[in-house]
Protein backbone atom coordinates (compact mmCIF):
# COMPACT_ATOMS: atom_id res chain seq x y z
CA UNK A 1 0.00 0.00 0.00
CA UNK A 2 1.18 3.38 -1.03
CA UNK A 3 1.92 6.24 1.66
CA UNK A 4 -0.95 8.12 -0.03
CA UNK A 5 -3.04 5.45 -0.21
CA UNK A 6 -2.52 5.33 3.65
CA UNK A 7 -3.48 8.87 4.80
CA UNK A 8 -6.29 8.89 2.59
CA UNK A 9 -7.55 5.88 4.58
CA UNK A 10 -6.23 7.74 8.06
CA UNK A 11 -7.97 10.91 6.66
CA UNK A 12 -11.50 9.04 6.06
CA UNK A 13 -11.36 7.61 9.21
CA UNK A 14 -10.99 10.90 11.64
CA UNK A 15 -14.06 12.29 9.53
CA UNK A 16 -15.58 9.63 10.35
CA UNK A 17 -15.01 9.53 14.15
CA UNK A 18 -15.79 13.26 14.56
CA UNK A 19 -19.40 12.42 12.53
CA UNK A 20 -20.33 9.50 15.30
CA UNK A 21 -19.23 11.67 17.97
CA UNK A 22 -21.20 14.78 16.71
CA UNK A 23 -24.14 12.60 16.45
CA UNK A 24 -23.78 10.77 19.77
CA UNK A 25 -23.69 14.43 21.55
CA UNK A 26 -26.60 15.73 20.05
CA UNK A 27 -28.56 12.93 21.24
CA UNK A 28 -27.22 13.29 24.70
CA UNK A 29 -30.52 14.73 27.02
CA UNK A 30 -28.96 17.80 28.28
CA UNK A 31 -32.57 18.73 29.70
CA UNK A 32 -31.97 18.60 33.17
CA UNK A 33 -28.67 20.61 33.90
CA UNK A 34 -29.41 23.65 31.26
CA UNK A 35 -33.08 25.02 31.04
CA UNK A 36 -31.46 28.14 30.91
CA UNK A 37 -34.66 30.85 30.87
CA UNK A 38 -33.73 34.55 29.63
CA UNK A 39 -32.74 37.05 30.86
CA UNK A 40 -36.29 38.89 31.27
CA UNK A 41 -37.29 35.39 32.66
CA UNK A 42 -36.41 35.53 36.72
CA UNK A 43 -38.13 32.55 38.69
CA UNK A 44 -38.68 33.44 41.93
CA UNK A 45 -37.88 30.79 44.23
CA UNK A 46 -38.00 33.01 47.60
CA UNK A 47 -39.58 35.78 48.77
CA UNK A 48 -39.69 37.49 52.02
CA UNK A 49 -39.61 41.15 53.85
CA UNK A 50 -36.69 40.48 56.51
CA UNK A 51 -38.90 42.67 58.45
CA UNK A 52 -40.84 39.75 58.76
CA UNK A 53 -38.13 37.21 59.52
CA UNK A 54 -38.26 36.12 63.10
CA UNK A 55 -35.36 33.44 62.24
CA UNK A 56 -33.11 31.55 59.86
CA UNK A 57 -31.22 28.14 60.72
CA UNK A 58 -29.01 27.24 57.81
CA UNK A 59 -27.75 22.90 58.33
CA UNK A 60 -24.66 22.40 56.87
CA UNK A 61 -21.62 20.31 57.06
CA UNK A 62 -20.29 23.16 59.27
CA UNK A 63 -22.44 22.77 61.69
CA UNK A 64 -26.00 24.78 62.58
CA UNK A 65 -26.38 28.30 62.32
CA UNK A 66 -29.78 29.68 64.10
CA UNK A 67 -29.61 33.49 63.48
CA UNK A 68 -32.48 35.31 65.44
CA UNK A 69 -34.29 38.46 64.81
CA UNK A 70 -33.56 41.31 68.05
CA UNK A 71 -34.82 43.93 66.99
CA UNK A 72 -34.28 46.95 64.73
CA UNK A 73 -32.15 45.43 62.13
CA UNK A 74 -30.27 43.77 64.89
CA UNK A 75 -29.91 39.49 64.46
CA UNK A 76 -28.67 37.05 67.21
CA UNK A 77 -26.08 34.03 66.13
CA UNK A 78 -27.11 30.59 68.43
CA UNK A 79 -28.31 32.60 71.09
CA UNK A 80 -24.46 34.37 71.14
CA UNK A 81 -24.11 37.87 73.03
CA UNK A 82 -24.29 40.55 70.49
CA UNK A 83 -21.36 41.83 71.59
CA UNK A 84 -19.48 38.05 70.19
CA UNK A 85 -20.70 38.55 66.93
CA UNK A 86 -20.92 40.33 63.96
CA UNK A 87 -24.03 41.03 63.57
CA UNK A 88 -23.98 42.77 59.99
CA UNK A 89 -22.85 38.55 59.02
CA UNK A 90 -25.78 37.22 60.40
CA UNK A 91 -27.79 40.01 58.49
CA UNK A 92 -26.51 38.90 55.38
CA UNK A 93 -27.14 35.74 55.84
CA UNK A 94 -30.69 36.79 56.47
CA UNK A 95 -30.65 38.58 53.33
CA UNK A 96 -28.97 35.71 51.08
CA UNK A 97 -32.39 33.93 51.42
CA UNK A 98 -34.80 36.23 51.95
CA UNK A 99 -34.45 37.20 48.13
CA UNK A 100 -34.22 33.73 46.49
CA UNK A 101 -34.54 33.71 42.48
CA UNK A 102 -32.89 31.65 39.65
CA UNK A 103 -32.56 32.18 35.83
CA UNK A 104 -32.73 28.16 35.53
CA UNK A 105 -35.45 26.27 36.05
CA UNK A 106 -34.62 22.76 36.02
CA UNK A 107 -37.61 20.08 36.16
CA UNK A 108 -40.99 20.38 37.82
CA UNK A 109 -41.74 17.30 39.70
CA UNK A 110 -38.77 15.15 39.50
CA UNK A 111 -39.18 11.22 40.12
CA UNK A 112 -35.55 10.92 40.98
CA UNK A 113 -34.15 13.87 43.85
CA UNK A 114 -30.66 11.76 43.82
CA UNK A 115 -29.78 12.92 40.66
CA UNK A 116 -29.83 16.71 41.89
CA UNK A 117 -28.01 15.79 45.79
CA UNK A 118 -31.77 16.88 46.80
CA UNK A 119 -31.98 13.31 48.39
CA UNK A 120 -29.33 14.08 50.77
CA UNK A 121 -29.08 18.05 50.85
CA UNK A 122 -25.27 19.90 51.34
CA UNK A 123 -27.49 22.47 53.04
CA UNK A 124 -30.92 22.48 54.74
CA UNK A 125 -32.53 26.60 55.07
CA UNK A 126 -35.34 26.77 57.83
CA UNK A 127 -37.16 30.32 57.78
CA UNK A 128 -39.53 31.04 60.40
CA UNK A 129 -41.42 34.36 60.25
CA UNK A 130 -43.04 36.28 63.04
CA UNK A 131 -46.46 34.85 61.94
CA UNK A 132 -45.37 31.43 62.69
CA UNK A 133 -45.22 30.25 59.02
CA UNK A 134 -42.04 27.68 58.75
CA UNK A 135 -40.18 27.75 55.56
CA UNK A 136 -37.67 25.22 54.46
CA UNK A 137 -35.25 24.87 51.08
CA UNK A 138 -32.90 22.18 50.46
CA UNK A 139 -29.88 22.76 48.62
CA UNK A 140 -28.07 19.93 47.02
CA UNK A 141 -25.74 19.27 44.55
CA UNK A 142 -23.31 21.88 42.27
CA UNK A 143 -24.18 21.50 38.68
CA UNK A 144 -21.06 20.88 36.69
CA UNK A 145 -22.24 22.71 33.55
CA UNK A 146 -24.03 25.76 35.27
CA UNK A 147 -21.99 26.07 38.06
CA UNK A 148 -24.52 26.41 40.44
CA UNK A 149 -26.16 24.55 43.32
CA UNK A 150 -29.50 22.73 42.71
CA UNK A 151 -32.19 24.26 45.37
CA UNK A 152 -35.91 23.19 45.69
CA UNK A 153 -38.41 24.89 47.74
CA UNK A 154 -40.74 22.96 50.08
CA UNK A 155 -44.21 22.09 48.55
CA UNK A 156 -43.06 23.69 45.31
CA UNK A 157 -41.69 20.50 44.35
CA UNK A 158 -39.77 22.36 41.31
CA UNK A 159 -35.80 22.19 40.86
CA UNK A 160 -34.00 25.47 40.05
CA UNK A 161 -30.46 26.41 40.43
CA UNK A 162 -28.98 29.22 42.40
CA UNK A 163 -25.75 31.13 42.60
CA UNK A 164 -22.98 29.36 44.32
CA UNK A 165 -21.52 32.36 46.25
CA UNK A 166 -24.82 32.50 48.49
CA UNK A 167 -24.72 28.91 48.62
CA UNK A 168 -21.44 29.74 50.41
CA UNK A 169 -22.92 32.16 52.74
CA UNK A 170 -25.16 29.78 53.76
CA UNK A 171 -22.52 27.16 54.77
CA UNK A 172 -20.16 29.30 56.63
CA UNK A 173 -19.12 27.85 60.13
CA UNK A 174 -19.43 29.59 63.32
CA UNK A 175 -16.09 30.82 63.62
CA UNK A 176 -16.90 32.99 60.75
CA UNK A 177 -19.18 35.30 62.95
CA UNK A 178 -17.19 35.41 65.45
CA UNK A 179 -14.32 37.02 63.09
CA UNK A 180 -14.57 40.62 63.39
CA UNK A 181 -13.08 43.79 64.50
CA UNK A 182 -13.88 44.01 68.03
CA UNK A 183 -12.03 47.26 68.20
CA UNK A 184 -12.20 50.48 66.14
CA UNK A 185 -11.34 53.68 67.13
CA UNK A 186 -11.40 56.96 65.24
CA UNK A 187 -8.40 58.82 66.34
CA UNK A 188 -9.65 62.26 65.55
CA UNK A 189 -12.63 61.23 68.33
CA UNK A 190 -9.90 60.80 71.04
CA UNK A 191 -9.50 62.85 73.76
CA UNK A 192 -7.43 61.12 76.48
CA UNK A 193 -4.88 58.02 76.77
CA UNK A 194 -3.70 56.90 79.77
CA UNK A 195 -1.15 54.04 79.94
CA UNK A 196 -0.75 52.72 83.56
CA UNK A 197 2.37 50.60 84.09
CA UNK A 198 4.24 49.38 87.24
CA UNK A 199 7.35 51.81 86.49
CA UNK A 200 4.95 55.22 85.84
CA UNK A 201 1.91 56.46 84.71
CA UNK A 202 1.44 58.45 81.24
CA UNK A 203 -1.56 60.29 80.85
CA UNK A 204 -2.22 62.66 77.79
CA UNK A 205 -5.24 64.32 76.97
CA UNK A 206 -6.25 66.79 74.06
CA UNK A 207 -6.21 70.52 75.02
CA UNK A 208 -9.87 72.01 75.52
CA UNK A 209 -9.34 75.59 73.34
CA UNK A 210 -7.28 75.18 70.28
CA UNK A 211 -6.34 78.12 67.95
CA UNK A 212 -4.06 78.98 65.24
CA UNK A 213 -1.37 79.72 67.56
CA UNK A 214 -1.27 76.95 69.52
CA UNK A 215 1.65 74.97 69.63
CA UNK A 216 0.98 71.67 70.95
CA UNK A 217 -2.61 70.17 71.09
CA UNK A 218 -2.07 67.60 73.26
CA UNK A 219 -0.50 67.96 76.69
CA UNK A 220 1.38 65.80 79.62
CA UNK A 221 -0.91 65.23 82.40
CA UNK A 222 1.18 62.39 84.27
CA UNK A 223 3.61 62.04 85.21
CA UNK A 224 4.85 65.59 83.83
CA UNK A 225 2.18 68.54 83.77
CA UNK A 226 3.89 69.87 80.29
CA UNK A 227 3.05 70.05 76.32
CA UNK A 228 3.50 66.64 74.52
CA UNK A 229 4.93 65.98 71.68
CA UNK A 230 2.53 65.66 68.94
CA UNK A 231 4.25 64.40 66.43
CA UNK A 232 5.19 61.79 68.18
CA UNK A 233 2.02 60.81 69.56
CA UNK A 234 0.34 61.13 65.83
CA UNK A 235 2.85 58.88 64.31
CA UNK A 236 3.63 56.50 66.78
CA UNK A 237 0.35 56.46 69.57
CA UNK A 238 -2.43 57.23 67.47
CA UNK A 239 -1.36 55.65 63.64
CA UNK A 240 -0.57 52.39 65.48
CA UNK A 241 -3.92 52.50 67.67
CA UNK A 242 -6.16 53.07 64.47
CA UNK A 243 -4.03 49.65 63.22
CA UNK A 244 -5.07 47.39 65.99
CA UNK A 245 -7.98 44.68 64.87
CA UNK A 246 -9.15 42.26 67.26
CA UNK A 247 -10.76 39.90 65.25
CA UNK A 248 -10.57 36.28 66.52
CA UNK A 249 -10.38 35.22 70.45
CA UNK A 250 -8.18 32.97 71.44
CA UNK A 251 -9.91 30.41 73.41
CA UNK A 252 -8.13 28.83 76.96
CA UNK A 253 -5.00 31.34 76.42
CA UNK A 254 -3.10 32.27 79.32
CA UNK A 255 -1.60 35.19 77.76
CA UNK A 256 0.90 35.99 80.87
CA UNK A 257 -1.50 38.95 82.34
CA UNK A 258 -1.08 39.79 85.80
CA UNK A 259 -1.67 42.72 88.43
CA UNK A 260 1.68 44.42 86.51
CA UNK A 261 0.25 43.99 83.35
CA UNK A 262 0.63 47.35 81.37
CA UNK A 263 -3.26 48.89 81.23
CA UNK A 264 -4.20 51.13 78.28
CA UNK A 265 -7.36 53.54 78.98
CA UNK A 266 -8.54 55.17 75.55
CA UNK A 267 -11.12 57.78 76.06
CA UNK A 268 -13.51 58.54 72.95
CA UNK A 269 -15.77 61.13 72.37
CA UNK A 270 -17.20 60.75 69.47
CA UNK A 271 -18.65 63.27 67.22
CA UNK A 272 -21.32 62.95 64.63
CA UNK A 273 -20.16 64.85 61.31
CA UNK A 274 -24.02 64.71 60.08
CA UNK A 275 -25.56 65.84 63.54
CA UNK A 276 -22.75 68.42 64.43
CA UNK A 277 -23.09 67.06 67.91
CA UNK A 278 -21.17 65.03 70.54
CA UNK A 279 -22.16 61.56 71.18
CA UNK A 280 -21.62 60.00 75.19
CA UNK A 281 -18.06 59.97 75.89
CA UNK A 282 -16.77 56.33 76.88
CA UNK A 283 -13.19 54.15 77.59
CA UNK A 284 -11.96 51.33 76.11
CA UNK A 285 -9.30 49.43 77.94
CA UNK A 286 -6.67 46.87 76.77
CA UNK A 287 -4.51 44.90 79.26
CA UNK A 288 -1.12 44.09 77.66
CA UNK A 289 0.27 40.60 77.94
CA UNK A 290 3.25 38.03 77.16
CA UNK A 291 5.19 38.66 73.69
CA UNK A 292 5.65 35.20 71.29
CA UNK A 293 7.67 36.07 68.52
CA UNK A 294 6.38 39.10 66.83
CA UNK A 295 2.67 38.73 68.63
CA UNK A 296 1.64 40.18 71.81
CA UNK A 297 -1.69 38.82 73.96
CA UNK A 298 -3.81 41.59 74.78
CA UNK A 299 -7.09 41.60 76.53
CA UNK A 300 -10.47 43.64 75.80
CA UNK A 301 -13.70 43.05 77.32
CA UNK A 302 -12.45 39.35 79.03
CA UNK A 303 -11.47 38.23 75.67
CA UNK A 304 -7.75 37.50 74.45
CA UNK A 305 -6.64 38.07 71.59
CA UNK A 306 -2.92 38.16 69.50
CA UNK A 307 -1.63 41.86 68.03
CA UNK A 308 1.28 42.50 66.36
CA UNK A 309 3.98 43.66 69.04
CA UNK A 310 5.12 46.60 67.12
CA UNK A 311 1.71 48.00 67.05
CA UNK A 312 1.48 47.58 70.70
CA UNK A 313 4.85 48.91 71.75
CA UNK A 314 3.54 52.48 72.51
CA UNK A 315 2.72 50.89 75.44
CA UNK A 316 5.79 50.37 77.02
CA UNK A 317 7.26 53.29 76.28
CA UNK A 318 9.19 56.05 78.34
CA UNK A 319 6.97 59.06 79.01
CA UNK A 320 10.17 60.92 78.18
CA UNK A 321 9.97 60.03 74.35
CA UNK A 322 6.06 61.59 74.64
CA UNK A 323 6.58 64.91 76.61
CA UNK A 324 7.84 67.85 74.42
CA UNK A 325 11.15 68.60 74.62
CA UNK A 326 10.57 72.24 74.29
CA UNK A 327 10.23 72.91 77.56
CA UNK A 328 11.34 76.62 77.80
CA UNK A 329 8.11 76.98 75.28
CA UNK A 330 5.52 79.58 76.01
CA UNK A 331 3.12 80.55 73.43
CA UNK A 332 4.27 84.13 72.22
CA UNK A 333 0.54 85.07 71.73
CA UNK A 334 0.12 84.37 75.59
CA UNK A 335 3.29 86.74 76.85
CA UNK A 336 3.64 90.58 76.89
CA UNK A 337 7.38 89.98 77.97
CA UNK A 338 9.92 88.01 78.54
CA UNK A 339 13.32 88.44 80.56
CA UNK A 340 16.35 86.80 80.26
CA UNK A 341 18.99 86.89 83.22
CA UNK A 342 22.62 85.44 82.67
CA UNK A 343 26.50 86.44 83.69
CA UNK A 344 24.98 89.39 85.83
CA UNK A 345 23.15 90.66 83.17
CA UNK A 346 19.21 91.01 82.52
CA UNK A 347 17.78 91.96 79.22
CA UNK A 348 13.91 92.50 78.66
CA UNK A 349 11.86 91.84 75.34
CA UNK A 350 7.88 94.01 76.08
CA UNK A 351 5.82 92.69 73.23
CA UNK A 352 2.62 94.42 71.80
CA UNK A 353 -0.14 92.56 70.11
CA UNK A 354 -2.16 93.96 67.64
CA UNK A 355 -4.65 91.01 66.34
CA UNK A 356 -2.13 88.72 64.36
CA UNK A 357 1.01 91.75 64.50
CA UNK A 358 2.98 92.23 67.07
CA UNK A 359 6.41 95.11 67.65
CA UNK A 360 8.91 94.78 69.95
CA UNK A 361 10.91 96.72 72.49
CA UNK A 362 14.10 95.58 73.73
CA UNK A 363 15.09 97.26 77.09
CA UNK A 364 13.10 100.42 76.23
CA UNK A 365 14.24 100.90 72.52
CA UNK A 366 12.33 99.61 69.70
CA UNK A 367 14.00 96.89 67.54
CA UNK A 368 13.29 94.45 64.51
CA UNK A 369 10.39 92.23 64.56
CA UNK A 370 11.82 89.87 62.47
CA UNK A 371 14.89 89.81 63.94
CA UNK A 372 13.13 89.36 67.47
CA UNK A 373 11.01 86.58 66.83
CA UNK A 374 13.66 84.85 65.47
CA UNK A 375 14.98 85.37 68.77
CA UNK A 376 12.20 84.39 70.71
CA UNK A 377 12.11 81.16 68.34
CA UNK A 378 15.55 80.50 69.91
CA UNK A 379 14.46 80.95 73.71
CA UNK A 380 11.53 78.72 72.99
CA UNK A 381 13.61 76.87 70.93
CA UNK A 382 16.01 75.01 74.09
CA UNK A 383 15.32 71.55 73.82
CA UNK A 384 15.89 69.22 76.72
CA UNK A 385 18.23 66.23 76.55
CA UNK A 386 17.20 63.79 79.87
CA UNK A 387 15.04 63.21 82.92
CA UNK A 388 16.49 64.95 85.89
CA UNK A 389 17.49 62.17 88.46
CA UNK A 390 18.06 63.98 91.83
CA UNK A 391 21.16 65.18 90.96
CA UNK A 392 22.84 67.88 93.73
CA UNK A 393 22.06 71.10 92.22
CA UNK A 394 24.24 74.14 92.30
CA UNK A 395 24.91 77.58 91.04
CA UNK A 396 22.00 79.32 88.16
CA UNK A 397 23.45 79.03 84.92
CA UNK A 398 20.29 81.75 83.29
CA UNK A 399 17.40 82.20 84.15
CA UNK A 400 14.05 83.05 81.52
CA UNK A 401 10.84 84.92 83.06
CA UNK A 402 7.89 85.15 81.34
CA UNK A 403 5.34 87.72 82.03
CA UNK A 404 1.69 86.67 80.68
CA UNK A 405 -1.42 88.63 78.94
CA UNK A 406 -2.89 86.70 81.95
CA UNK A 407 -1.01 86.20 85.16
CA UNK A 408 -1.97 82.60 84.95
CA UNK A 409 0.29 82.87 81.68
CA UNK A 410 3.05 83.95 83.84
CA UNK A 411 6.11 81.39 83.77
CA UNK A 412 9.94 81.18 84.49
CA UNK A 413 12.71 78.60 83.66
CA UNK A 414 15.58 78.65 85.69
CA UNK A 415 19.06 76.66 84.68
CA UNK A 416 21.19 75.36 87.54
CA UNK A 417 24.10 73.42 87.12
CA UNK A 418 24.68 69.81 87.56
CA UNK A 419 28.30 69.13 86.83
CA UNK A 420 30.54 70.39 83.55
CA UNK A 421 28.24 69.26 80.83
CA UNK A 422 24.59 69.37 82.39
CA UNK A 423 22.13 71.64 84.08
CA UNK A 424 18.89 70.63 85.13
CA UNK A 425 15.55 72.86 83.88
CA UNK A 426 13.35 74.25 86.72
CA UNK A 427 10.28 75.32 84.90
CA UNK A 428 7.79 77.04 87.56
CA UNK A 429 9.60 76.03 90.42
CA UNK A 430 9.56 72.01 89.62
CA UNK A 431 12.73 70.19 88.45
CA UNK A 432 12.28 67.22 86.12
CA UNK A 433 14.63 67.73 82.35
CA UNK A 434 18.48 67.95 81.79
CA UNK A 435 19.73 70.26 79.01
CA UNK A 436 23.23 70.14 77.70
CA UNK A 437 25.11 73.53 78.80
CA UNK A 438 26.54 73.17 75.41
CA UNK A 439 23.37 74.55 74.40
CA UNK A 440 22.64 76.86 76.51
CA UNK A 441 26.37 78.49 76.16
CA UNK A 442 25.61 78.92 72.24
CA UNK A 443 22.16 80.42 73.10
CA UNK A 444 23.77 83.00 75.44
CA UNK A 445 26.19 83.72 72.50
CA UNK A 446 23.41 84.46 70.29
CA UNK A 447 21.69 86.56 72.63
CA UNK A 448 24.59 88.84 73.03
CA UNK A 449 25.06 89.56 69.67
CA UNK A 450 21.00 90.48 69.39
CA UNK A 451 21.77 92.69 72.14
CA UNK A 452 24.76 94.31 70.94
CA UNK A 453 23.15 94.50 67.49
CA UNK A 454 19.29 94.29 67.30
CA UNK A 455 19.25 96.84 64.64
CA UNK A 456 17.21 99.26 66.84
CA UNK A 457 14.29 101.68 65.44
CA UNK A 458 14.62 105.22 67.07
CA UNK A 459 11.15 106.97 67.37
Amino acid sequence: MSKTTKSIIIAASVIIVLIVGTIVISNIDTSKDTNVATTDDLYSIYSADTTDILSVKSESENGTITVKSIGDSEWSVNDMDASEIDSSKAGALVGTISTLSSKNKIEENPADLSQYGLDNPQVTVTVEKKNGQIDKMIIGDLSPTLGEYFVMKDGDNTVYTMYDFKVDTLKKPISYYKEFNRFSINIDDINDIKIVRSDETIEIRILSNINNNTNNVWEMVQPYQSGANDDYIDNKILAPIEEISLTTPIENADGGFSEKSPVLMITVKPYDNSTGKYGEEYTETLTIGRTEGDMTYVKYKEQVFKVSSDIISFANDSSYNIVSKLQALVDISEVKSVTVEYNGAEHTIDITHNDSDMTFVLDGQKVDTKITQAIYKSIVGLAVDGVYKDETLGDTVMKIKYKGIKSSSDTEIEFKSIDDLYCALIRNGKTEFTIKKSKLNEFMDLFNTYVENPEKQGD
